[in-house]
C-alpha cells in the first residue's frame, strides 16, 4: 500500500490546470465527413476554392433591369430560377424575372423587388424604385484563396455549413480520444433500478457520459466493486479492447479512507500520480496521473465534485488532446443575487446561473447544502470563484466565473 496521506502539497485551480495541460499530448488527426465533424476541432487552415458567391445573384424574388435604365414599363424577356444559367444582355425597356438566388444574366443590373411592381402578361411596370441593387455580387463574401478557417477552430454547425459551401467535406480534424470511465461503489445501481437499503443510483456516469458527449467524445464506461484487485483486472480487460488508451477517469474513491484505493490502484496499473488533492472545494480528493500519453483522473465521488472537477480539469484535458490552445478559464462578471454563507478556510467553487443582463454578465449562486447535493446542477451553467473566508458579497459584486458548458 502507498501512503495516500503523503505526496505534493494541495495545488490551487492554477497550478492543477497547469499541470494537466503540461502532460496533456495533442492527438493525431484524420479526416471525416462533416456529419461526423460537429465539435472536433480543425487541424488544417481552409481556403475559398472560388470567390464567394461565385456569381452575380439577386438578392430578392423580382425582376433585373438595366442600372442604366429609368423606364417605369417594361417587357419581360425571359425568367431565371435558382440554379438556371442564361447569359445575355438588356435593352433598355427589357426586364428578366428572377429569383432568389438566382444568376445575374449581365452586369450593371438592378433588382427590383417583386412588391415593387405590378405584371400584366409579359409586361412589368415599376411603382416604385429606390437606390438599393438587390444583388449579392461575386466575391463579396470571400475572394479565391482567401484563408476563412485556421487550425485550431472548434467546428460548430456555422462552421461546418461554411465548409460545406465551400466544397471542404472531408475536414483534417484531430482524432476522438479513447476513453474509459469506471465508477466505483457497493452502494451504486443503475438508475432505472429501485435501490435497496443503504444504495443510490449511480448518476457520475451519467454526468460523465453527457459531459464529454458536449465534444462528441463516446467512451467504454464499468460500474465495478469497492474492491482494488476486482478493479484492476476490469480495467485491464476494458483497456486492451480499446487500442491506446487516452484517458482514464475513475469515480470515487479517491479520498484516504480505509475503502479508498484509487490512488493506489492508479500506482499498479502504472501511472505517476502528479495530484493527490487540491486547495479548493468541492473537489478537495482529486487525483490525477500519467503512464506515457495516458491521463488518468481520480475523481471524488460526489456528483457536485465530480461536476467541479470535470470542468475545471477533465476538460482542460480534452481540448489540450484536441488541440485548442488554452485560454483563460475564468471571466469576469457580477453577482445577481446576494451570496450569503458560513466562511470556508479553502476557495470555493459555487454553482451559479449565467445571466445577460442589460448591465452585462450576471452570476446567480445556487443552493447547495453538500458536495453529494444534485440539486442545484438541474440550473447551474457556471462556476463563480468565491475566496476563502467569505462570507457575504452583495448584489453587483465582481466575480470570477467558469462557463460549465461549450454554449452557456
Amino acid at each position: 500500500m502507498t501512503d495516500r496521506s503523503s505526496g505534493p502539497t494541495a495545488s490551487s485551480i492554477e497550478e492543477t490546470i497547469a499541470r494537466v495541460r503540461g502532460c496533456t499530448q495533442v492527438l493525431a488527426v484524420e479526416r471525416v465527413a462533416l456529419d461526423q465533424a460537429c465539435g472536433r476541432v480543425l487541424r488544417e487552415s481552409v481556403a475559398a476554392r472560388e470567390d464567394q458567391p461565385p456569381f452575380d445573384r439577386s438578392s430578392m424574388d423580382g425582376f433585373a433591369v438595366r442600372l442604366d435604365d429609368a423606364s417605369t414599363r417594361f417587357r419581360i424577356v425571359d425568367r431565371i430560377r435558382a440554379g438556371d444559367w442564361k447569359p445575355r444582355g438588356l435593352s433598355i425597356g427589357e426586364a428578366v424575372q428572377i429569383a432568389t438566388g438566382g444568376a445575374l444574366p449581365c452586369p450593371e443590373l438592378q433588382v427590383v423587388i417583386r412588391e415593387a411592381t405590378e405584371v400584366e402578361g409579359e409586361w412589368l411596370t415599376v411603382r416604385e424604385r429606390g437606390p438599393e441593387r438587390c444583388i449579392r455580387f461575386r466575391g463579396e463574401d470571400a475572394r479565391a484563396g482567401e484563408t476563412l478557417l485556421e487550425p485550431g477552430v472548434r467546428l460548430s454547425p456555422g462552421a461546418l455549413g461554411l465548409l460545406a459551401s465551400l466544397g471542404h467535406a472531408d475536414p483534417l480534424v484531430t482524432r476522438q480520444p479513447r476513453v474509459l470511465h469506471v465508477a466505483t461503489g457497493n452502494e451504486l445501481v443503475s438508475p432505472d433500478l429501485v435501490p435497496a437499503d443503504g444504495q443510490i443510483r449511480d448518476s457520475n456516469s451519467t454526468l460523465v457520459r453527457t459531459f464529454l458527449g458536449q465534444w462528441g467524445v463516446t467512451l467504454r464506461q464499468l460500474r465495478v466493486a469497492e474492491a482494488e484487485a476486482v478493479a484492476h483486472r476490469a480495467i485491464e480487460e476494458a483497456a486492451s479492447g480499446l487500442g491506446t488508451l487516452d484517458l482514464l477517469l475513475i469515480s470515487g474513491g479517491a479520498s484516504v479512507g480505509p475503502h479508498d484505493f484509487t490512488a493506489d490502484l492508479l500506482v499498479r496499473l502504472g501511472f505517476v500520480l502528479h495530484i493527490r488533492r487540491t486547495a479548493t472545494r468541492p473537489g478537495r480528493p482529486l487525483l490525477f496521473g500519467t503512464r506515457g500519453a495516458t491521463l488518468a483522473f481520480g475523481l471524488p465521488g460526489n456528483p457536485l465534485a465530480h461536476f467541479v472537477c470535470l470542468n475545471l480539469y477533465v476538460r482542460q484535458a480534452i481540448e489540450g488532446m484536441s488541440g485548442v490552445a488554452q485560454g483563460g478559464a475564468f471571466r469576469s462578471g457580477r453577482l445577481t443575487a446576494r451570496f450569503n454563507d458560513t466562511p470556508n478556510a479553502r476557495e470555493t467553487l459555487w454553482p451559479a446561473r449565467l445571466e445577460i443582463t442589460g448591465e452585462g454578465v450576471g452570476l446567480r449562486p445556487l443552493s447547495w447544502r453538500s458536495s453529494g447535493d444534485l440539486t442545484p446542477l438541474a440550473t447551474a451553467n457556471a462556476l463563480v470563484r468565491i475566496p476563502p473566508g467569505t462570507d457575504l458579497l452583495p448584489v453587483g459584486s465582481p466575480v470570477r466565473f467558469m462557463p460549465t458548458s461549450l454554449q452557456p
